[in-house]
């Protein structure tokens, strides 16, 4: 997903969900070779910018897998909930989204 196209989708999202009042963040993470790293964003979303490689992100909403690992034919770029990204390589990895939070 582009970063253009998720911030128009916020909007919509929100409205979706019964949301009025977000407040809107722009994340940048490093995972560190063979790690994880586990967000706790249940009151947030949490959208993938771009095809960040060689990344497994889960979550409530889906599985994001560029690892190879994974026959799935549909990534979902939205996340929600106990979000886990995984770096199985031996190299950093950077992966970026626009994190939604909701304040109502």
């Amino acid at each position: 997903m582009t970063e253009s196209f998720i911030l128009q989708l916020i909007p919509m999202r929100m409205t979706q969900l019964g949301y009025k009042k977000y407040h809107i963040r722009y994340r940048d993470i490093a995972v560190l070779p063979n790690s994880r790293i586990i967000i706790p964003a249940y009151n947030e979303l949490w959208f993938i910018i771009d095809d960040p490689a060689g990344i497994r992100v889960e979550s409530g909403y889906g599985v994001y897998d560029t690892t190879g690992e994974l026959n799935s034919f549909d990534n979902n770029h939205q996340h929600r909930g106990e979000i886990l990204i995984l770096n199985q390589d031996t190299d950093i990895r950077r992966i970026k989204f626009v994190q939604a939070i909701i304040v109502n």
